[in-house]
């Protein structure tokens, strides 16, 4: 299991499409602070987006995809000077079939910009791994006949008809779009990407990353992970280090913490069962290493946590 996949499945995103917007004139819209991750793609025309603690205005273009690192307020507009509207004040119409919500804003006449707009949550602490190679504002420009480019293209289709289970194929398309954009951004920026997203391009130590993350509970050693690499423990070693910036074990027991967290916080299992669950011994030895990574004992840090 690759790294991308884990961290969205375990971080259990949830998306939707839930607006499908047409502007004209001098328009302006102001999205409220919400989730983890905006998407808005642009359908046709352009317009300019900018954060709010971000300030500059980037120029969004028909088929680029706008990625917001959230929770933020974020603006998009015809220009960075037009004055804005709060986006839950424009008129709105829901389709019969329950698909996107269809959205207006600023004047009747003129050329128009269409996008859509959709949101991402993430339960948990996981998806910290996922977006930390993000800047706040993040426009993606698919190359002409990518993948990316081609599911846009699909669902601005579907956007302008309405059907039975046109929302399931909705929101199954934005998420399609989400993998491919974040694809696409992390690899365009390696300098900024996480470094497990670095590590993919290197065949060995992304053979032993998906190893880990298939198997978290796993006896894993050094030598182990090498043989998953088909390398020798030297080689293995240095080059795991150099891409990721810690030795091999300590990444096995950082993913086991980090997944250990999301037990303590979420679940109701006993220290026992989480313990097994990531290939510790016995309660006692999960504690001593969950209490040296984190200077606290596992049950004292899930009571501080729920109580949060």
């Amino acid at each position: 299991m690759d790294v991308l996949t884990d961290l969205l499945r375990r971080s259990r995103a949830r998306g939707a499409a839930f607006s499908h917007s047409t502007a004209r004139g001098d328009w302006g819209v102001e999205f409220p602070e919400a989730a983890q991750l905006a998407i808005h793609g642009i359908l046709g025309g352009e317009a300019f987006a900018w954060t709010h603690e971000r300030g500059e205005a980037q120029r969004v273009l028909a088929g680029d995809v706008v990625l917001i690192r959230g929770p933020a307020p974020h603006h998009m507009a015809a220009s960075p000077a037009a004055g804005l509207e709060p986006f839950g004040c424009a008129p709105a119409r829901t389709p019969p079939s329950g698909g996107a919500v269809r959205m207006r804003f600023g004047a009747d006449e003129g050329q128009p910009t269409t996008f859509f707009c959709g949101a991402y949550r993430f339960e948990g602490e996981l998806c910290a791994g996922l977006l930390a190679g993000l800047p706040p504002l993040t426009v993606v420009r698919p190359e002409p006949g990518s993948g990316l480019s081609a599911t846009f293209g699909v669902l601005a289709g579907e956007l302008l008809r309405e059907g039975p289970g046109q929302q399931a194929l909705l929101d199954s398309l934005l998420d399609v779009v989400l993998v491919q954009a974040l694809r696409e951004q992390l690899a365009a920026d390696l300098d900024t990407a996480p470094g497990w997203f670095r590590a993919m391009a290197d065949d060995g130590v992304a053979a032993a990353l998906q190893a880990v993350h298939a198997a978290p509970h796993r006896e894993w050693t050094v030598a182990a992970l090498a043989a998953e690499a088909s390398l020798s423990r030297a080689t293995f070693a240095r080059r795991f280090t150099r891409l990721l910036g810690l030795a091999p074990l300590a990444y096995v027991t950082d993913w086991r913490m980090a997944l250990a967290r999301e037990e303590l916080r979420a679940g109701d299992a006993s220290l026992a069962a989480v313990a097994r669950s990531l290939g510790y011994a016995s309660e006692f030895s999960f504690a001593a290493a969950f209490k040296r990574h984190h200077g606290v004992a596992p049950g004292r840090w899930r009571a501080s946590a729920r109580s949060a």
